[in-house]
This record gives structure tokens, sequence and C-alpha cells, in this order.
């Protein structure tokens, strides 16, 4: 190393007023070029100055305070080292939408079956619910019997028909069984039937499946397989979220963004993760049609989910489709007074597929081009650019428009058409200028799928007609006032199990096109009633409140007579029950069903062509009174009877 003299200080260093700050710095400068101390100092000092990027002052001015929009503050480089890192690691939200469809559980059915080996046999039964089933080889009119058919197939169409209360009440099965209360039947394959609970979900695998069967069972002793319709979802392989890591509660976590259940997982929750507000948690997705990508609606209001975890998804956890680290989506809606969240009913979901976007925490470098466009707003053109429509909707976005004063929109021409079309350009709904020729019209186009009137009130002022698009189909309702016409045939249908009801606030009249020719000369056709006096002498002549057609089919058969001949097949004490095949089997004839009316009025006895007289019980000491069952065609005497004896009987009830 050379060591030399400074013996000349004016030429080798000379004064720091001498440097010349125009002199840009560079490599050249740094390491071969300088001669003397005095350009090294200038070397630095240009660089430092450069650094500071102030060449506009002196070489030793200090940093700059920034003001520009805001007052910040000089910051040296270990400031920027800090702020730039702050600034790339900073943690922001952003959708990722998936287009994975999730099926959302819906109500299902429960089901058994019975199987059949041979036929049933007498008195067999078999029961589902509480509603009970006895096989029979003759039907008596006990509600709930069933036919034994001549196959173990037969018995088993028998006992269908009686589930569903299909025809053969009277025949195949007892003519007073009702519908079942729990199940539809079918037959299944082979000799089995199938049965179906008339109410889906998990409620119904209670319902009883049981036998008294030599030659039959059921599959279980209930029936099995009802689900519920979920307003959840559990997400499955496939399904889970494009990033994993799971971000649990207020943290920094990069992942999705995932709330703790807080419950017992498998079950809806309202759990969140605190947002801006009560309606804008951090773990709140967007839930769409799986294949329209359509907002689904409940009870008009928007269908959101909400992404929770299960007992062992805590915070950096790997989400999986594995037990105590699964998610779930719980599906919620805005509620009525629009300042909270609350649970979907699952009838709104339920069976629904669907597509969702999770909310994932990412530093701001991590960002796409992308992440910017959904919500974003463009800036308007500057002055002298065209601001078309198109423009001004791309900068309007998701934001609402608030409007403080009266809009008018003029079509200001003959046939001007306001419209709003589909994606395949097709009409829904136009508005047609006709004020200066033809006919000013609002028409929702054929491509609508549901046109939709929630109104509280529709006001059709100058009534309104329906199908119009061919004649003789029109049905116009108060376009005459006060009056429903047809272009043809009218049917008045209520669906269902709904009533219908026709009612008038004075006189209910029924006339039709013949009146006019014909001697009536009442205008308004036939009246149901004149006064409420006749609908007194109604109930009272019918003992009670009777349909119109069971008095018009009292009326019809008021004048008919049953008769029955049997002959006595055993020797019978006086007092003792006599009766056909079905009870006490010393007739050979059945005589049928002896309750209705009354026993001494409304029946006439013979005994070999003799008259008897009708007692009401033993008591009265008449020839013949009621025996044991009078539904059964049960008769006492009180006389014996002999084999080969005659009994007629001839009921007027």
């Amino acid at each position: 190393m050379a060591f030399v003299t400074l013996s000349r200080q004016e030429t080798q260093i000379r004064n720091s007023d001498l440097y010349d700050d125009t002199i840009a710095p560079a490599e050249a400068a740094f390491e071969t070029n300088p001669i003397n101390i005095e350009q090294d100092l200038n070397n630095l000092r240009s660089l430092g100055h450069s650094l500071l990027s102030n060449q506009a002052g002196n070489w030793w001015d200090g940093l700059v305070t920034p003001s520009a929009l805001d007052t910040g503050s000089a910051r040296g480089v270990n400031d920027l080292n800090t702020d730039l890192h702050a600034v790339e690691r900073k943690r922001v939200l952003r959708d990722v939408f998936s287009l994975v469809d999730i099926s959302v559980d819906d109500d299902v059915s429960a089901t058994g079956t019975l199987t059949l080996t041979g036929n049933a046999a007498n008195d067999e039964t078999v029961t589902t619910g509480t509603d009970v089933y006895t096989f029979k080889t003759a039907l008596t009119p006990t509600a709930g019997e069933v036919l034994i058919g001549a196959t173990a197939s037969d018995s088993l169409d028998n006992l269908i028909a009686a589930i569903n209360l299909d025809a053969g009440a009277g025949t195949l099965y007892a003519a007073g069984t009702v519908a079942n209360s729990f199940v539809s039947a079918a037959a299944g394959v082979g000799d089995t039937m199938d049965l179906t609970a008339l109410v889906p979900g998990t409620a119904a695998n209670s319902t009883a499946t049981t036998e008294t069967l030599t030659n039959g069972s059921f599959g279980n002793a209930t029936l099995l397989g009802g689900v519920d319709a979920k307003n959840y979802v559990i997400l499955g392989a496939g399904e889970l979220p494009t990033n994993t890591t799971a971000a649990v509660g207020a943290v920094t976590t990069l992942g999705t963004l995932v709330a703790a259940h807080g419950g017992t997982f498998g079950t809806h929750a309202l759990s969140e993760i605190t947002g801006g507000n009560a309606i804008s948690p951090l773990n709140l997705m967007s839930v769409v049609d799986g294949s329209t990508r359509d907002p689904i609606l409940s009870s008009n209001r928007v269908i959101w989910g909400l992404l929770q975890g299960e007992s062992g998804v805590t915070d950096g956890v790997t989400i999986t489709d594995t037990t105590a680290t699964r998610v779930q989506i719980s599906f919620v809606r805005v509620n009525a007074t629009g300042d909270d969240l609350e649970a979907v009913p699952a009838a709104d979901v339920g069976g629904a597929i669907v597509n969702y976007s999770t909310r994932e925490r990412v530093p701001l470098e991590s960002l796409t081009e992308y992440d910017f466009l959904r919500g974003a707003v463009v800036d308007v053109p500057p002055s002298g650019a065209t601001v078309d429509l198109q423009t001004t909707l791309n900068n309007q976005g998701a934001t609402p428009v608030d409007v403080t004063t009266n809009i008018t929109i003029d079509l200001e021409g003959p046939g001007l058409e306001w419209c709003w079309r589909d994606d395949l350009e097709a009409n829904l709904l136009c508005i047609v200028e006709g004020s200066a020729g033809g006919n000013s019209t609002i028409e929702v186009g054929t491509d609508v799928d549901v046109f939709e009137v929630n109104a509280i009130v529709s006001d059709f002022n100058n009534g309104a007609s329906f199908d119009t698009g061919a004649a003789g189909t029109t049905i116009n309702v108060g376009v005459t006032a006060n009056q429903i016409d047809s272009g043809g045939a009218l049917s008045v249908l209520s669906g269902g199990g709904a009533d219908l009801n026709l009612a008038a606030a004075l006189e209910l009249n029924l006339t039709d096109s013949y009146r006019a020719g014909s001697t009536w000369s009442l205008v308004d056709g036939i009246q149901l009633a004149a006064s409420s006096g006749e609908w007194d002498a109604f109930e009272a002549a019918y003992g009670g409140e009777v349909s119109l057609l069971s008095a018009l089919t009292t009326a019809a058969t008021s004048i008919q007579r049953t008769k029955v001949y049997s002959t006595v097949t055993a020797n019978v004490a006086a007092d003792v029950d006599i009766s056909g095949p079905s009870d006490d089997n010393n007739l050979d004839t059945d005589l049928g069903d002896l309750s209705s009316g009354t026993f001494v009025d409304d029946y006439d006895i013979y005994l070999n062509g003799k008259l008897l007289y009708n007692g009401v019980d033993a008591a009265a000491n008449k020839d013949v009174y009621p025996g044991t069952s009078l539904a059964n065609g049960q008769l006492k005497l009180e006389d014996k009877v002999k084999i080969g004896d005659v009994i007629a009987v001839i009921g007027w009830a």
C-alpha cells in the first residue's frame, strides 16, 4: 500500500464551494476517473443527491415532506423498506367464484315393502301407522276389511285398493274404509307391495309397518329413508374452496374466511365473522343458481351463504372433506326489517343446485388484474367524449340509484318502443308509444317464464281479457261491468283439495240461452232460494244440514224399496238371532243392513207369507224385533222357526 503526503491542499482537496452539481455520477467516474479526494467526495455527493431525487435544490437539503392529496411524512430508506413491505403484504379480500354444482338436500319420502310368500289367511292383519287392515274370506260392513283373493297377488291388489281408496269399495274391501292416513301403496315386483309416506321427511321414518301374516312380512318394522329438506349443505370432495387454508375469526391469516360453527355441525347456524355491519359479515358468500347463475330468491329476498367450519377447523388449518375439518354453507337472507340476517326456510332452497363464491384473504401484491372487475367504477370520459347509456350503466355498476326528483321519459314518435331483452335478444318487456297512431301497449314477451305480481291490490280498472290468441278461447273478466264471459265453453275448477264456493249478496240464480225461448217468466232464471225460511225448511226436511246431491239422491230413492227372500236352514228357538251366512248362518241368504231408518216403521217382515208385527225390542212382545246387530241383518222372533220356513224382508228406508 502506498502512502502519499497531502502537501498541496489547494490542488488535492480544494474548496467545497467548487463542487459542480451538474455532473451526473457514473460507475466509471466512481472507480477510474477520480484523481483526488475532491472528485471522490463530489461523486458521492452527486449520488446522494440523486438518491434524494432532490436535484432542484442543494445537495445538503433534507427530504421533502409529501403534501399532495394528504400531508405525509419524510421517510428514509429504512422507513421506505418497512412501508413498502406493509403495502405489499396488506391484507385484502376478494371473491373467488366456483363453477362446481352443489346439490342441496330436498324432501324425500320414507318407504317400505311388504312381501307375500303365500296367500293371506282369514283375520290376518297388516298395519301402517295406526291404520289396520284385516284380510277376510267374505266382507262384512266393518271398515278396514280386505277380501282375500284367489292368489297372493290378488290379495295384495285388494289391499292396495283399500289403502289408496281406489275402485272396489264393497267388493274388494269394506265399504266403510277411508283412505290411509300415512301412506300410498303400489304394486311392486312379484308378490310385493311398495308403500310411500304421504308426508315427506324424517318424521315418517317412525311410521309403523307391522303384520300378523303367516306367509308375509315387511322389510322393516317402520318406514325408512325419509329425508328432510335442508337449508344448509356440507361441502364434499370436489366442492371445497380453491384456497383450503382456513382464516377463522378476526385474524390476519391468509386463506378462505370461515366462521367457527358455534353449535352442532351439520345443522343450520348464523355463525359469522364480524364485518362492516350486521348484514355484511366477512364470511358471507354469494350463492347463485347453478344453471343460470342468477340469484336465488326467498320471499323476494336474495339467498346468501355463511361459510362455517367444523370443530377441527381452526385458524390456519387445512379444510378437507373429512370429519373434524369439514365446512358447510348455511343459507341466509336479509330479514324483513333489513337490519340482520336470518335463516332461509328449507323449503325455499331444498333441492336447489347452486354455485358459490368464497371470500379469500390475500396480500395486496397477490391481486390479479381481474380482481378489480367486480364492482369496479369506470371513470367518466373527459369533456368532449361521447357519454352514452352503455357507458353510464357501466359507470354505475352495482351501486343503487337514489332518485329524489320526478323522472319522465317521453317516447316522442309514432310506434317508438322501449324494450328490455334477454341474453338471446328476445323481448321480455316492451312499452310501445301509440298516441300518434296505433295502440299504446305494454307487452310482456313470450320469453318470460313467470309473470309474478305481488301487489297488495291489483286494479284492472277496465277489466281484463285472458287467452286472446285464438278464436273461442278468450275469457273476459269485468270487460262488461259485473260480468265474466268466455268465447267458448267455460269451466270453473278448484284445484287440489280446495273447495269451490258460489255465494251472492242477494240471490244466486241459474239460467241459460234456452230460457228466452221458453214460457219461463222470471227474468233472472231459477233462484237457489227465495227466503231464509226455505233454508230452514230444507234443513228440517232432511234432519240436518246435508249436501244438495245428498238431498237429490234421498228424494230420488225415497220411494224405492229393497226386498230379500231367505230360507231357514236350521231350527231356531224363539228370541235367538237369525241371519245369513256372514253371521249366524241359519238363513241361506244375508238379509242386508237393516239399520237405516227405523226398524218399526221402515221394514216389512214376512214369515211364510204372513206379515209380522215389528217391535222395538223383546219387551214390546211383538212378532219380531231387532237382533244383536241390525247392521249385520240379525233378527229375533217371539216364536221358533223351522228348516224350510221362508223369511221375506222389504225395506223402505
